[in-house]
């Protein structure tokens, strides 16, 4: 089976998520960018072209959600070990004069929103970058003639399994970390056990985990609330603002968004006019 010209195209753009396919509209481009893109509903609406497939995507989200976890909970460990407050209040935001209209924002949700979200932000990427191999994929710099060349399907595979065992090594992390809040908030402790508190043991800790009760991870109820609303409510929102490249000002690389590609493609097609463009929905 051969590489077709469309597999050229298009791979490429949707391994690098693209803002912009050649020939689409701004709502088409909207469209297919929240579809590819978005951890949650891209697992079954992605492009039939996407080199992220279902299975990919899936162990994706996973180590997103495990290093959601990770990150939460060691700032949570940080401010413990250093003796922070993370209750403590930063700035706060006055509506009116109402009490009820008053809103604290605290050392541990700043802490969160920079660092942890910072940190959380590169991990998708470059997890997501190897994943999809752009270099290696119809169109890539490293593109074989053929889909099914043993070398190109090698370094593909590559960079799933790199994917999954880094994947494994930040669930296992996570659960360490989660078993380690437990325990503290349970029996009420100031020190980290095994890490400040000398006299715990991997043993001890590990022997603990059936004494927990249900009560003792409520702390990940609310990560999950957490979590689904950054994907439904806060993930559209900031991606629709960087698909519009206002924070660009529609020119700069990475934050010109769909704007900024438009221009590079017309750019990349001046003196080819007369030649109808299609929609890259129309050739699918």
């Amino acid at each position: 089976e051969r590489v077709t010209p469309l597999e050229r195209t298009l791979v490429p753009k949707f391994a690098a998520r693209a803002y912009h396919l050649p020939g689409n509209t701004i709502c088409a481009d909207w469209l297919q960018y929240m579809l590819n893109n978005h951890p949650v509903i891209g697992i079954c609406c992605h492009h039939r072209l996407h080199p992220l497939k279902t299975r990919q995507r899936c162990i994706i989200f996973l180590g997103s959600f495990a290093f959601g976890v990770a990150i939460t909970n060691i700032c949570y460990l940080w401010f413990i070990s250093t003796g922070r407050d993370a209750e403590q209040e930063v700035f706060s935001i006055d509506l009116n004069a109402q009490e009820s209209a008053h809103y604290s924002v605290t050392a541990g949700l700043v802490m969160l929103v920079t660092v942890g979200s910072g940190i959380h932000t590169i991990f998708d990427r470059f997890v997501w970058s190897v994943s999809a191999c752009r270099c290696c994929r119809a169109g890539g710099t490293f593109e074989s003639n053929s889909i099914n060349s043993p070398n190109r399907s090698r370094w593909q595979d590559f960079g799933t399994y790199l994917v999954v065992l880094l994947v494994a090594l930040v669930i296992a992390a996570a659960s360490f970390i989660v078993i380690l809040r437990a325990k503290m908030d349970g029996e009420g402790q100031t020190e980290i056990p095994y890490i400040q508190d000398n006299n715990t043991t991997l043993t001890d800790i590990v022997d603990s985990v059936k004494d927990f009760e249900l009560e003792d991870f409520s702390f990940m109820k609310a990560y999950c609330i957490e979590f689904a609303v950054s994907l439904f409510v806060y993930y559209p929102f900031f991606d629709t603002v960087l698909f519009s490249g206002v924070l660009g000002c529609f020119r700069l690389p990475l934050l010109g968004g769909r704007p900024y590609e438009v221009r590079k493609e017309e750019k990349k097609n001046n003196g080819k006019s007369g030649t109808r463009r299609v929609s890259a929905l129309e050739m699918a």
